[in-house]
This record gives C-alpha cells, structure tokens and sequence, in this order.
C-alpha cells in the first residue's frame, strides 16, 4: 500500500495533478487507521511511538482522512458539484476540520474522539447526500466506483458494531474499520482510474476532433477563393493558399510563390503600403492599383495584420467590381446608348464651363433631329436608337474638347461651347447641322434622311442652366418653325432672348409672390341679347401686379404660367377667391345670373385639383350655383373620361358649365355631343368676322341653331361694335361679351348694377341690346338658361 502511495505521489509529481497526491496521502491515512485499530501503530515497519504523541497523532490522521476523503470526492465530481448549497457546505467543513484540530490537543482524548466521530458523520452525510444526487443525474463508472468504497466503509462499520455486540461470525473477522478501511481507499483508487479513462476518452475524442477541424480547416483554407498568405517582414512569402497562387501565376510557371517577394508580385508601393498601415493592433485594409503589361489596371483588395516577424493577409482581385464602379460613375453623368453627356452630366458641365469662364465667353446650342418620330412609329425604336448612335458619332467628330455635347432627351442634343464667340460658335453649328443633315442614316437595308434644327445662345452671367436650356431650345423650336434643317441663334440683344429672360424674371416673381401678392381679379360682363335688363352675368379675369406694382399683361403671364406648371395654383386661387367673395355679399350674388371661370388643361388633368376643386364647392354650395366653368376643346379632348367625371360632379352641386373656343377645333361637334354642357361659347375668331365673311356667319348660325336644339345658351366673345352685335341679335345668339359691350371692371363696379346691359359704355350699343329686346316683346321665343 506504501508503495502503491509512492506511486501515486510520483505520478502526481510528474502529470502536476493533485488528484493522484490526494489518493496518496488517503491510502496513506488509511494505512494509519488501520494501524491504529490493530494496534500496530507504527512497529510493523519497526518504529516505536511515543505513547504521549499516539492520541494527537490519531486525531490528526483521522480528520486528515477526512479532508482527503473529501477533498477527493470534490476532485472527482467537481463540475456536477457547482451548485449553491455545496460552494457554501464544502468550505464550511473544512473550517469546521481546522478549527477542531487546534482544539482537539486540549481536549480530553475522549471528548476529541467523540467530536472527530461527529465530524466523520456529517462528513459521510454530506458526501451520500451529493454522491446521491450525483447518481440520480449520471451513473458513471466514477460514481458507481466510488459508491462501492462507502458500501466497503459501511460493511466495516456493521462488522465493528456485530463484534462488540458479541456475535460471531467468520465474515466479522474481515467486516472490520480496519480492513474497510484500506479497502475503501483502493476501491476510490479504482474510481479515479474510472475517471481518468474517462477523461483519456474525452481527450482522445477531443484530439479526433480537433484534427477534424484542423483538416476541415486546410481545405477551406485551400478553397477560399480569396488569397490567405504569410510573409515575412522583407516581403518574402513563407505560406499561402492555392488562390494566392492563381492570383499571381504567370504562364508556364508554376502557382506555389513561396519564397518570391511581395514586390515582385505587386511593387514597392504595396510592400510600403502594408508596412506604414498595420500594427500589432490595427488591420490595414485597402485597395491596390498595379498596372498591367497591357496598360491597363489591376486592382486589389488587401488587409494584413502585423505579427511578432511577419505579416499575415488576405487579397483578393477586385478589378471586375473596380470597372463595374467606374461604368456606374460613367453612367451617372452620361447617357447609356449614345455615351454622350446626360441633363445632370450636362448642368454640371455647364456650372463648371460658366464658373471657370471669367470673361470668355459661353455658347449653348440645342439640336432636334427633324421628323425622329416619324422613324420611330414606322419602323420601331430599333431604328431610332441605331439613328441616334451615328448622330452621337458624328457630333464627335465635330464637337471636340474644350466643347461638350450632351443628350438631354429622346432626339434632343446640348453643346456647350467653350471659349467660342457667338459668330465662331454659329459656324461650328452649321458644320454640325450640315454633317447631320447632309448625310443619310443607314439601318439594315435601309437609309433614312434625317434633318437637324439647331438654336444657339449665348450664355448670360444671370443664367442658369434650366433657364439657357429653355433658351436655346426656344431658338431651336423657332429653327424648326421655319422649316427645319436650319441654325437660329440669339444674340444679348434679340428680342426673343429677352422676352424669355423677362418670361424667366416674371415667373420667378410669380413663384414668390403667388398667390395673394400678385393677383388680383377683373370681372367682364356678359350682357344678354334676349333679356338685356333683367341678367347680370360676366366673366372672372385673373390679372397679376409685377414687383413694381405694374399691371402685367394677360398674354405675358398667363402663358409663362402654363410653360412652368403654376395654372393648377392659380385657377385654386381663382376658384376659392370668388366662392369666399359671393359669399361675402350674398345681396350681389343672389342678383346675378351666373359667373364664368376658366380651367387650364393643367387642372383639368390634375387629380388633385380636382379633389380642392370638389371640397371648396361642397364648402360654398349657395355660391356654387352661380358658377359657370368654362372648358376648352382641346383641354376636354385630352382626357374625356376625367373631364365628364368632372363635369358631371359639379352639375350634381348645382354648377354650369360652359364650352369654351366652341368651333376653333376639328370635333368640336362630337364634343358637344360628349359633355352635357350649359353654354356654348363660340370662338371669337368667327365672330369678329361674322359681317365680313359669308362662312363664318354662316358657322356662327348652324352652331346658335345646334346649341338651340340642344338646349344650350350660346355667348358670342368678341363683340366689338354695334354692328356685330345686331348680327348676333339677328342670329338669335343669347349673350355677347366683349370690348364693344364693356371691357374689364374691378369687382367693387358690378356690386352697384342689377343688369349688365348697365355697364355697356357705348350709347349706341345699349340701346341697339333694349332697343331690340323692347321692339321683339313676346314675337320673339325666350331662350331660358339652367342657372
């Protein structure tokens, strides 16, 4: 048993493994034990103890024995015994053990053995208890190895309380503390066996998996598509992947690249790269240009941590992703099938020309081709898109640095000319313009001959790009007017450039001021040709104050409104002022017949118009009676389907609805047949003639008859003398309106007169309009219109 307790010490020493120690010294306590129960002592191996040291010595052994059992119970089951209750018994009892062994040798030897034999019970309790639950969770071999030692325990135990009782038995003679305990101690020596083959296996599976992973590791490693290497300081690579080497093979050689040089594989810059980025503490990752045989570049994505004496790194190529960037930035500024500049390409080109250009001049030309269309719905946009490729070649070949060309729409070209007078520049347009013009366009078997139309400008200081675009394409659309194939240009002092910059001044006062600053509204009153005295009617003008508080003409505004989309904000404006107005004096509003306004085709055809529209006629719904809305042709033609919606909504309200321009159009009949309209107003172009061509009385008077029939009032505009407005009489036309009859009023002037036939300025007018109507009495039927 000593020897088998050398043993363990040894092994203890040489694995540095305390568990082997402690069975050790337990076989050794054992052997005591053993020794002290027979009488031994320690004369078998031929020492005599002094008989004063045999108590203290026995004490000591036993509660060491009690430590290193339970010491060894914890080394064997440590990790099943992280619970609460054992991290608070377990420290306890060894107090407990420290304690009673500075107090046992003042102790009587009866009252310290009767309190060792306590310690020994609550010990066994503990460990039963944990060693219970340990089985409960697990039966282990180590558990069940350790079991047996206590049972071996416990048989002794029995077999001392059998003898002193006086039975005997030949097993009693080995049922003994003495022989439990040593056997007790080998059977845990048995047990710790049981655990170290466990954790051998554990070790041994842990091992096959770690070449596993090891193995699973090398191939990965041999399969990532990116570069792994480790080089040396210098440069020199010590190791890499099979990426690596196809990243860098070079034809005929061999991929391995272990012992040549970063340098040579990349170049100076990249070593220099690696060694000013990394740190033992900081990854260096960054992108590498290398210029190829070819010329062109290579690029690489490289990162690299810094070690003790090397560094270690991925790379990867990237020159795909790099000219896939590049063709994206390309295409941020540029046109996808002609390679020329786009609008933002262009604006920004042209911000860069005029912010750079001091005192030398900018020239903007704007190309259409003419009759593109026409090649596109014939023969598809195949054709058009191979037309416009060679027209993008040709502009090339004529257009050279510091000039730019740039697309900004379907067949739409823009040139900025940099440093061109506007004569020089004129001079590279009509090169331009023959070039495009004076050659055919080849697609297939086919040959087109497409024209251009080029308007040029020169670029003012106060500019900006959408304003000098707008410019020249006016220039070019007056180019086109003209027959096309043909170079307009505008110089500083053209008329057309400065109404469009006074245009561009208007609407940017207009995009201030809008809506409440800059208009204000005039009424035209519509006089009836049937009952003259007793009707009240007119027409909502809208009419706009500069800056300056100069009245600014209706034919400025109106149309440099509907070029930059501010009608829909004005006929809001318009519909609202006048509801809020007629409901402000209800006295004027009951008294007149009904009030026209006109609708834009802007907001005819905008959704949301419509909408406002709707809620501000359910908002003022006695006001809403007495509104006429007038409706051109073309603006009704655009979008039928919206426009009877619309139509037949504010009739619901109890609204009217006029026909604006009737006749100017081509289906101006099939469009009355469409829209249930109130009113016919019938274009002024056939009445302002009506008494000096045969045609066009005879249209005014099929278009009274057909509106008669129809149920339908007509309104003459254009009345502009006595003598027309007795043809209208003749003609049996229901209202005239115009300046023959009374020109535009401020609102206050109506509020005062119950009949428009009041305000008629001209004597001779007024009372041809009474006159008429006194002189007809009943001979004449009365045309009756739904208010």
């Amino acid at each position: 048993m000593l020897g088998l307790a050398a043993f363990g010490a040894i092994v203890s020493l040489l694995n540095r493994d305390k568990t082997f120690f402690l069975l050790a010294a337990l076989l050794v306590t054992s052997l005591r034990i053993a020794g002290f129960n027979f009488g031994w002592d320690l004369k078998w191996i031929g020492w005599t103890l002094d008989a004063t040291f045999v108590p203290i010595a026995k004490n000591l052994t036993l509660l060491l024995h009690l430590v290193l059992t339970l010491a060894l119970f914890q080394e064997l089951f440590g990790r099943r015994l992280q619970t609460d209750r054992a991290l608070f018994l377990f420290p306890f009892l060894y107090t407990i053990y420290g304690l009673t062994a500075a107090v046992s040798s003042f102790l009587p030897a009866h009252a310290s053995i009767a309190l060792i034999w306590v310690l020994g019970i609550a010990t066994t309790v503990t460990i039963f208890f944990f060693l219970v639950k340990t089985l409960r969770r697990d039966v282990s071999t180590v558990a069940i190895w350790y079991a047996m030692s206590w049972f071996v325990t416990g048989l002794g135990m029995f077999g001392e309380i059998v003898n002193a009782l006086g039975y005997q038995h030949p097993l009693t003679k080995v049922m003994n503390s003495q022989v439990a305990a040593v056997s007790s101690a080998v059977l845990a020596g048995i047990a710790l066996a049981a655990k170290l083959q466990l954790e051998r296996t554990a070790r041994l599976s842990a091992q096959r998996s770690a070449i596993s992973a090891l193995q699973r590791f090398r191939e990965n490693y041999n399969a990532m598509p990116v570069g792994i290497f480790s080089m040396r300081l210098d440069g020199t690579i010590i190791e890499h992947n099979p990426s690596f080497g196809e990243l860098f093979k070079d034809s005929g050689r061999h991929h391995s690249k272990t012992g040549e040089n970063w340098v040579d594989l990349t170049s100076r810059q990249a070593l220099t790269a690696i060694e000013e980025s990394t740190t033992a503490n900081r990854m260096m990752d960054t992108e590498l240009a290398i210029e190829r045989p070819d010329g062109k570049r290579r690029w690489l994505h490289t990162r690299a941590v810094r070690k003790v004496d090397r560094y270690e790194g991925w790379i990867e190529d990237i020159t795909a992703r790099k000219d896939a960037e590049g063709q994206l930035k390309f295409l941020v500024d540029h046109d996808s099938l002609t390679g020329l500049l786009n609008r933002r390409g262009f604006e920004l080109q042209l911000l860069k020309a005029i912010a750079s250009s001091g005192d030398r001049p900018i020239c903007l030309a704007y190309v259409d081709l003419d009759r593109f269309k026409l090649v596109n719905d014939l023969f598809g946009h195949a054709a058009g898109d191979q037309i416009l490729r060679q027209m993008a070649t040709r502009v090339r070949e004529v257009i050279k640095p510091p000039h730019v060309a740039a697309r900004v729409g379907g067949d739409e070209l823009v040139v900025i000319m940099d440093g061109l007078s506007l004569g020089a520049a004129r001079s590279l347009c009509e090169k331009l313009r023959s070039d495009l013009s004076d050659r055919g366009y080849q697609y297939q078997d086919k040959v087109f001959n497409v024209t251009a139309s080029i308007g040029l400008i020169r670029v003012l200081d106060e500019m900006r790009p959408a304003d000098a675009l707008t410019a020249s394409d006016r220039a070019c659309r007056e180019a086109k007017a003209s027959g096309g194939a043909a170079v307009v240009s505008y110089d500083a002092t053209s008329t057309e450039l400065l109404n469009h910059l006074d245009e561009l001044k208007l609407v940017a006062g207009m995009k201030e001021r809008l809506p409440v600053e800059s208009f204000f509204m005039q009424l035209q009153p519509i006089v009836s040709l049937r009952n003259p005295e007793s009707s009240l009617c007119y027409e909502v003008l809208i009419r706009m104050r500069d800056a300056a508080n100069k009245v600014v003409p209706p034919g400025r505004f109106i149309p440099a409104a509907e070029r930059n989309g501010l009608m829909t904000q004005i006929d809001r404006w318009v519909l609202r002022s006048t509801l809020e107005w007629f409901d402000s004096q209800p006295a004027h509003r009951d008294s007149v017949d009904f009030c026209t306004l006109n609708l834009s085709g802007a907001s005819l055809n905008d959704e949301k118009f419509l909408q406002d529209a709707i809620a501000l006629i359910r908002a003022h719904p006695e006001s809403t009676r007495k509104i006429c809305f007038e409706i051109t042709e073309s603006v009704a033609l655009y979008d039928l389907k919206t426009t009877r919606r619309f139509v037949d909504r504010v009739k619901s309200f109890g609204a009217m609805v006029a026909l604006d321009d009737f006749g100017a159009g081509y289906t101006s009949f099939s469009y009355l047949k469409e829209l249930p309209a109130d009113l016919v107003k019938i274009d002024g172009n056939f009445i302002r003639d009506v008494n000096l061509n045969r045609e066009n009385y005879a249209i005014t008077r099929a278009v009274v008859d057909l509106a008669h029939e129809l149920g339908m009032g007509c309104v003459a505009e254009w009345a502009e003398n006595a003598a027309i407005i007795k043809s209208l009489i003749d003609l049996r036309v229901d209202y005239a309106q115009g300046f023959g009859i009374c020109r535009p009023l401020d609102r206050e002037r109506l509020l005062a007169v119950s009949s428009s036939v009041t305000l008629v300025q001209d004597r001779e007018t007024a009372e041809l309009i009474t006159g008429r109507s006194l002189e007809s009495g009943n001979a004449e039927r009365r045309i009756t219109i739904p208010i």
